[in-house]
């Protein structure tokens, strides 16, 4: 007899991968809530999807649980980092609102660069074990070495939240979600090729350079 769950069936794997996402985004939205937490939070969803992209992933409450703790001072770190680059451009973009147009397109520009940095340095930090200044620079290198793949990340996830908080009546429940995990994942199966040449390069059995 067949068995009705069998989960080498493609409908099966899409719900099973449906269902983790929804749990991660909950894990990485409730382990956000102290804010000072946030980056090591968004680092272990990264580890968790990576680990789910490449089929490695073996149970997600203990796997998140290990990627936060083992992620928690440079997530930490890189965290307030972003929040006060967030803050600053936040406010420069206020004070450009009484200045030309122009000003307002490059505060826009320089949020989609730190969009591209955040997206590439969680994911770095996820996958390898290195300082936060080389996890910084070898963001930055990807982002322009692969910048089709950065392109089409930035996209995404830019058009998934302004269609969620264009929509908000619909889109307030899949923010809640599936707001941070989804992108996440989308952002990974773009990067699969970019993690494979790497490690190709260098494997060191585990987290690399």
């Amino acid at each position: 007899m067949r068995r009705i769950f069998d989960m080498e069936n493609p409908f099966w794997q899409g719900l099973s991968v449906i269902a983790d996402m929804m749990l991660l985004n909950l894990l990485t939205l409730l382990c956000c809530v102290p804010v000072i937490t946030a980056g090591a939070a968004l680092t272990a969803m990264n580890d968790m999807v990576i680990r789910i992209v490449r089929q490695e992933e073996n149970g997600i409450l203990k796997g998140y649980g290990r990627a936060f703790r083992q992620n928690l001072k440079n997530g930490i770190l890189f965290g307030l980092i972003l929040l006060a680059a967030a803050g600053l451009l936040y406010f420069d973009y206020l004070c450009a609102l009484t200045y030309a147009p122009i000003f307002r397109y490059g505060i826009a520009a320089l949020a989609i660069l730190l969009l591209a940095l955040t997206i590439y340095t969680f994911a770095l930090m996820a996958r390898y074990d290195n300082p936060l200044r080389v996890t910084l620079k070898n963001a930055v290198i990807l982002a322009v070495g692969y910048f089709p793949q950065t392109l089409g990340m930035i996209c995404f996830t830019t058009a998934f939240w302004l269609l969620c908080i264009r929509f908000w009546r619909y889109g307030t429940p899949v923010l809640f979600l599936f707001g941070f995990s989804l992108p996440c994942y989308v952002c990974v199966l773009l990067m699969r090729k970019m993690f494979a040449q790497l490690e190709e390069e260098k494997d060191d059995g585990g987290k690399n350079e």
